[in-house]
């Protein structure tokens, strides 16, 4: 097993319950499950914030398209789709 620290954390006595309640009902620990939900998120949000960095990259060295260029586009894949479904 892995090093683990210590952190104290306030829920509100609603949540706590029902981390409490998923806990038991997947036969694990409050704070395993309160663990796994933690890692999940925050892996989640650093890649938001990394794709949000990569567009900014994008944009920086000018890899835009114009609105109109990109519902174009759309358009077209609607249409395709569209008519393989016919």
């Amino acid at each position: 097993m892995s090093k683990t620290a210590a952190m104290t954390l306030r829920l509100t006595p609603e949540l706590k319950s029902k981390l409490a309640d998923l806990a038991a009902k997947t036969d694990r620990t409050p704070s395993a499950v309160a663990q796994r939900v933690l890692s999940d998120y925050v892996d989640h949000q650093l890649w938001i914030i990394e794709e949000i960095e990569k567009s900014r990259e994008d944009f920086r060295q000018g890899r835009t398209a114009t609105h109109e260029d990109v519902m174009r586009q759309a358009q077209e894949i609607i249409e395709r789709h569209k008519s393989k479904a016919a």
